[in-house]
């Protein structure tokens, strides 16, 4: 049939009515008939009322170009293409491209609707005789096949059925490109690009763990590559489009590389993802920049000069504003030992705050509240107190907690929520987070500190216990703080904090001396659920009252000094230990040192 189109084009014959109808086969070759509608309007051409003068429509709707349907007078051999076309499609697919209700509907699509892909009906079409198609059925005539012999070549290579069988008395031929568009396959599009994905998260990853990047600047990796994954699927089909236009010889502009679609290559996908993660690149280091300028919002405190490294923090109690009575004080000890992980944040410790309220002539055991928190912070020149509140809000709780310097100033805040009573430690973990990112802690220092559930217990029952069991010890009653300590490691078993703190109390006061080395030994056993402070200790007492090996002692005191040097605890306890050596001037500026920092402190082992 297009052999026989090919044939009328080149002696000037238009047929404008190519149908099912006008297409007869005869000793197995098809045969065009019925040229009336060509005749019809070769004999009014030039009449002063010609049939397209008159803008009329010639032809069946569903077959119709798009110039005919609009009643164009210059209509010429390119609407037979068209309307071969659309007959192809109907063969392919068992409808033609446009369907209506009335004529006047399909013609209206013929004119203004893209035709869907002929592949969308039929997957197994071979991809050049999709495009062969397609082309023929472009909107704008010179963009379908110039003429009819052009589809010849093509149209004879894709001979074998979609099944496999070559038809009879035929030989199979080699498609004109069997591999075209396989590098624009979803499948392989997606495969490419998962490995690609993992490669790049792993370079964020590791920039935001060495560079100590917020994590934030990870997850919009994430978010850029679940973007760029459609736009690369997109890209992929568009490509081997292209890439089947080229096979097939278009020499007009293809569906794929006109409008919009023309920027989706290749080139501007990878282009275009180097463009995004670069700037996602610049924003991160913008951050950082004003983060350790003190620029902004994101300024900390040290940069922008309202605290030092080290500078002294009062904590005050929680505001519990919640039916269970002990979670104030429990909230107050989790902040405590969450930021006394820091190597930038120093904590006034129970002791340093009793020496201060005795200062102040009042009783050391009184509940340090934010008024209170001010007014020692006032009296001793420390920079600021850290205020917190826990509230409950339904089944669960809005905890916060702020940083207020002495004059009043809220220099940062932060909020956390818990849903349960089983994620109050998650929450304290968040608030301890945030303040040591705000006051200046390098990001990687504190990605180093474990978790709060991983250093103490993931039971909120053990906590309470052991909170109280510290407020027995504080109050002079070591029996009682025992009690409660043995409790809170029946709760939680691996609880080493708690172990570590028997151990202490039995050996500072010479009872028990066997339990003393059983939760000695368990602290050390356990010694990787503690925070690295709380390890140290736990390995120096473990070499000082079990193994008496006072070289091992000595070297966990030093290397724990090594990253806490204000650790009064470890100062006093490493001159002691240089006491027993006889090693007098080592244990004097040891013990001067200590002092200095906390007056209150005892030669005694903790």
């Amino acid at each position: 049939m297009t052999d026989a189109l090919s044939f009328a084009h080149r002696h000037g014959v238009v047929h404008r009515d190519i149908k099912p109808d006008n297409i007869l086969l005869s000793d197995g070759h098809a045969v065009v008939t019925d040229f009336g509608v060509s005749k019809a309007v070769s004999e009014s051409t030039g009449g002063a009322s010609s049939l397209t003068s008159l803008g009329v429509a010639l032809g069946t709707p569903a077959y119709m170009a798009p110039e005919q349907a609009a009643a164009d007078p210059h209509v010429d051999h390119r609407a037979d293409i068209y309307a071969l076309g659309a007959m192809a499609y109907e063969m392919l697919t068992g409808q033609p491209p446009f369907t209506g209700a009335t004529p006047q509907a399909v013609l209206a699509s013929q004119v203004t609707e893209p035709p869907a892909p002929v592949d969308r009906y039929r997957a197994t079409i071979p991809v050049s005789l999709a495009s062969v198609v397609m082309r023929c059925l472009e909107k704008r005539p010179a963009d379908r096949w110039q003429a009819a012999n052009e589809m010849l070549p093509l149209l004879e290579t894709a001979g074998t059925p979609s099944g496999g069988m070559t038809p009879t008395g035929t030989a199979p031929y080699q498609s004109v490109a069997p591999d075209v568009g396989r590098h624009g396959h979803p499948v392989r599009v997606a495969l490419l690009f998962a490995l690609a994905a993992v490669g790049v998260l792993a370079l964020v990853y590791g920039a935001v763990m060495q560079f100590g990047l917020p994590l934030w600047v990870f997850w919009g990796g994430i978010g850029l590559l679940a973007i760029g994954f459609p736009i690369m699927l997109v890209t992929g089909h568009h490509e081997r489009r292209r890439a089947v236009a080229a096979a097939a010889g278009m020499t007009t502009p293809s569906h794929a590389s006109v409008g919009v679609r023309r920027w989706f290559t290749w080139r501007m996908a990878v282009l275009g993802g180097v463009l995004a993660f670069a700037g996602l690149g610049v924003v991160a280091a913008g951050y950082s920049l004003m983060r350790v300028m003190g620029i902004g919002p994101v300024g900390t405190l040290m940069a922008s000069g309202a605290l030092d490294a080290k500078d002294p923090i009062i904590i005050a109690e929680f505001e519990n504003r919640t039916a269970d009575s002990t979670l104030g004080r429990t909230a107050t000890e989790l902040l405590r030992i969450g930021l006394t992980q820091s190597q930038v944040v120093t904590v006034l410790q129970p002791t340093q705050v009793e020496a201060v309220l005795k200062r102040m002539q009042r009783d050391p055991a009184t509940e340090v509240d934010p008024p209170l928190a001010r007014e020692m912070a006032e009296r001793e020149g420390i920079k600021a107190y850290i205020a917190g509140e826990i509230v409950s809000v339904g089944n669960g709780f809005a905890l916060s907690a702020s940083l207020t310097s002495s004059t009043g100033d809220v220099l940062v805040a932060r909020q956390a929520n818990a849903a349960s009573a089983d994620e109050i430690v998650d929450a304290i973990d968040a608030l301890s987070t945030g303040l040591r990112e705000r006051i200046g802690e390098s990001l990687r220092t504190i990605r180093r500190s474990g978790p709060l559930d991983k250093v103490t217990t993931g039971s909120l029952q053990a906590l309470r216990l052991y909170t109280q069991a510290l407020k027995a010890e504080n109050d002079g009653d070591p029996a009682r703080a025992v009690d409660l300590l043995e409790e809170a490691v029946l709760v939680d078993t691996a609880f080493a904090m708690a172990y570590r703190k028997i151990g202490v109390i039995l050996g500072n006061n010479f009872e028990d001396r066997a339990r003393m080395i059983e939760t000695t030994t368990l602290a050390y056993e356990y010694r990787d659920r503690l925070s690295d402070l709380e390890r140290f200790h736990a390995v120096a007492m473990y070499h000082t009252r079990v193994t008496n090996d006072r070289d091992e002692t000595m070297a966990a005191y030093r290397t724990l000094l090594d990253r806490y040097p204000d650790d009064v605890t470890a100062l006093n306890n490493l001159g002691v230990t240089y006491s027993q050596l006889r090693e007098d001037d080592r244990a004097l500026e040891l013990y001067q040192r200590a002092l200095a920092i906390d007056p209150a402190i005892g030669t005694f082992h903790s």
